[in-house]
Parts: C-alpha cells; structure tokens; sequence
C-alpha cells in the first residue's frame, strides 16, 4: 500500500475514532462542533503539556498503588470542585486513547455534574489517562496528572 493511501486511511481511522467519542458523550450537549482539527487538536494538547510542564504550584497525591492513587485524586477533585466560587463556561477536556489524545470542548459544569461517568470515559478511573480539563486560553486549569510514584494536581484560574 502507497504511503500516501496508508496516511489517508489512519486520517479516516482517526475521524471515525473522533466521531465515536462524541457519540460516547451524549450525555452532555456539546457544541455543534466540539473537536478541533486534527492538527489543531495535536498542537493544543501539546500546548498543555508544555504548560503542565512549567507549572510549579502542584500537590503531590502520594499512595501505596495506583488504585489509592486514583481515590485520593478523585476525592480531592470533588473536594476543589466543590470549593469553586465561580464556574468557567467552557473548557477543553483531554480523552486519551490508544494512538491520540482528543481535545473535546466541553461545558465545565456539565463535565462537574457527570464527574464519575466522565472519569470513565477519560479513563482516569482505570489508570490509564490523566484527567485534564483547561480553558482554550489556558486562563484556567484542573489537571491530574500521573507519574511513577505519585500524581499531581494542578489547579489555576479558579476561584476557590
């Protein structure tokens, strides 16, 4: 197969992928048009890690597994939740999946209302994909992230 086939295919592969994780959502009202391009979409999420990357104020979730890990970082997250004053509207959610990471856009209280269903969907719950939620802007964040021995929680630009 040409190179030039193979690459059209993986770019349908991945449209169909897309489509199925907007499908997965519908239990949230999504804007009509709720992913970026491809690209886009690519240089965002990188964009995000870069800024995790420089981002000093973080707490450490230490544990004796990943599983403790993983309920820790889910109680203090309903606990930050919980303690924001005023909710940004919208805010790009990260899904991580086999090949990709899908930036979706999101409305932020939705993604607190159906928290346990999208910790699943993220695959946060599993131990297999951080939970990262930020603004298009980068005004504000609410990140776990996973490293060897602990996860970290980034928290900017909201009130609490």
């Amino acid at each position: 197969m040409s190179n030039e086939r193979k690459t059209k295919m993986e770019l349908l592969k991945r449209k169909s992928r897309r489509n199925n994780l907007v499908k997965e959502l519908n239990f949230m009202n999504l804007t009509e048009e709720p992913l970026l391009d491809i690209e886009d979409n690519d240089l965002f999420c990188k964009n995000v890690f870069l800024s995790l990357n420089t981002w000093k104020n973080k707490i450490q979730l230490q544990g004796d597994n990943y599983k403790e890990r993983i309920q820790k970082s889910i109680q203090l997250l309903n606990e930050t939740i919980d303690n924001i004053e005023v909710t940004p509207k919208q805010g790009r959610l990260l899904f991580f999946r086999e090949n990709e990471i899908e930036a979706v856009l999101v409305n932020v209280n939705e993604v607190f209302s159906h928290l346990n269903k999208i910790i699943e969907l993220t695959k946060f719950s599993v131990g297999y994909g951080d939970f990262i939620l930020v603004a298009e802007d980068f005004n504000f964040g609410l990140c776990i992230e996973r490293t060897e021995y602990f996860y970290e929680l980034s928290v900017w630009g909201l009130s609490s």
